[in-house]
């Protein structure tokens, strides 16, 4: 059972956030009603993840983050900043840089809330894992042959692909359903034609468009995983495009061109025509092959 603190000093929304997650999950939910208790809270119970409200007495949101993410026992604790009156491009940028991994505005909706927790308990789920992969390599490297290490290797960098993936659909998905909500919230049902133009021009948005701030949180996810991977390819590569970085990245989490496909919404011939270029960027001659640069990158 997955175990999360909720501080909050605000009895009504610790009810409803309570509320929300319990319909929905069988989470064993825990609170603390400021910051300077709940960073002893979560050094004792070490819950799967944290969501802060940013204003509070005694100590606020932000310093109980800082401080969470500055102790070992507690750095890899997800934490989402709940907040109602601080949603300003400049305070959001705040929240990350103290090491929240994700926000939530108040009033707190329910469906935004579930998509939110589940990505983040996701990928708390992917840091464990890969930690606990490291570690068992190290354990081995002293009586395991060669061959046996690049097995296991390749086994967590499956594992590595498949739960970043998870967290790109979860992201992907709440964000279709927010902007869906809103899109249809402003329909006028009273003029037919006007509507079904409306709903056609939703449905062409939503199988067309992806949205910045999702591949941005999908960006930062990935980076946690294939540490300085964009870094190194610029050094290769200064001119790259921003639409050729995801071909890169998608490369490295080893997809298909079928699988790019699906996550970017082109064809196959317009992934190949991008990947032609990239070869070209790259300086790859016709013997080199591209996926292996990128994995060596």
């Amino acid at each position: 059972m997955k175990k999360i603190l909720i501080v909050e000093d605000e009895p009504a929304h610790l009810k409803t956030i309570t509320q929300y997650l319990l319909r929905q999950n069988n989470f064993n939910i825990i609170s603390a009603p400021d910051g300077e208790l709940a960073i002893t809270i979560a050094e004792s119970e070490m819950p799967d993840l944290i969501i802060m409200d940013w204003d509070m007495p005694r100590m606020n949101g932000i310093e109980a983050t800082k401080i969470l993410k500055s102790k070992t026992k507690t750095a890899s604790i997800p934490i989402i900043m709940c907040t109602g009156v601080r949603l300003t491009s400049q305070n959001l940028q705040t929240a990350f840089e103290a090491g929240a991994i994700d926000y939530i505005r108040k009033p707190v909706d329910e469906t935004e809330l579930i998509a939110r927790v589940r990505s983040m308990l996701i990928l708390h789920d992917f840091y464990r894992q890969k930690i606990e992969g490291e570690r068992k390599i190290t354990q081995l490297t002293k009586d395991i042959s060669e061959a046996e290490i690049k097995l296991l290797q390749t086994d967590i960098e499956m594992k590595n692909k498949e739960l970043a993936l998870k967290v790109l659909f979860l992201l992907q998905r709440n964000e279709m359903i927010n902007f869906t909500i809103q899109k249809l919230s402003e329909i006028d049902a009273s003029d037919k034609d006007k509507t079904i133009g409306r709903i056609k021009q939703l449905m062409s948005h939503l199988k067309q468009s992806q949205n910045e701030r999702q591949w941005q949180e999908f960006e930062t996810h990935f980076e946690k995983v294939h540490e300085d991977f964009y870094k190194r390819l610029l050094m290769r590569c200064p001119d790259i495009s921003p639409n050729e970085k995801k071909i890169c990245a998608f490369i490295r989490l080893n997809l298909s061109t079928k699988e790019i496909c699906a996550l970017t919404h082109n064809t196959t011939k317009s992934v190949e025509v991008a990947r032609t270029r990239l070869r070209k960027k790259l300086g790859l001659t016709r013997d080199d092959n591209l996926n292996t640069f990128i994995f060596n990158i």
